[in-house]
């Protein structure tokens, strides 16, 4: 909680520069992820690691529109190893300032997957999982080199997960929202 805060407010200072640094340059800008930050609740031996791409064209007057997707491995896991795919999701951002660019931005997505299985045992049958939807949100730091933008970018991903068991023959179905984070390079094309 506490490096979410710090890195809030390092974002913050920076925002009001970039705000008035203006020009009209367009961008084309491509991220991947280099970090994952993720928590397991109950599992120690569990790890994470993120996978993707974003990839956006913002016009000049700061308006941003593209695409991500972005896999979650999961490794350690006593019940098995598993995947968690967010499917492509829509971007829309709005990007601040010229050479100095602070970037903000949020993305939906309905199709993703949850490529997970458990194994039968008693009293706990037919388990059946189904990703429902998916989501983003943002915060961008970019600098431009005479035309070619160095990108840093830190990202919330978020996907609904619909789960099925049965109880002793008894179906229940529960709902539960998996979360991680990720912290991305990018270059841009400034033209």
């Amino acid at each position: 909680m506490y490096k979410k805060l710090v890195t809030f407010l390092v974002f913050s200072l920076y925002a009001p520069l970039a705000a008035f640094s203006a020009d009209d340059p367009s961008r084309a800008r491509l991220y991947i992820p280099v970090s994952t930050g993720v928590s397991f609740t109950g599992c120690t031996t569990c790890e994470g690691k993120a996978s993707g791409y974003a990839g956006h064209y913002v016009f000049g007057f700061g308006l941003g529109l593209g695409v991500s997707s972005n896999k979650l491995s999961v490794s350690g896991d006593p019940l098995g190893d598993y995947s968690i795919n967010t499917g492509p999701m829509l971007d829309v951002s709005y990007s601040f300032g010229s050479d100095f660019t602070f970037t903000i931005g949020l993305g939906v997505g309905s199709s993703p997957s949850y490529d997970r299985s458990i194994v039968d045992t008693l009293g706990l049958t037919d388990w059946k999982f189904a990703a429902e939807s998916s989501s983003n949100s943002f915060l961008g730091l970019g600098y431009n080199f005479g035309g070619i933008e160095a990108l840093f970018a830190m990202r919330s991903i978020n996907t609904k997960i619909e789960q099925k068991v049965k109880l002793l023959g008894i179906p229940i179905t529960t709902k539960a929202d998996l979360g991680w984070g990720s912290m991305e390079i990018g270059i841009g094309y400034t033209f």
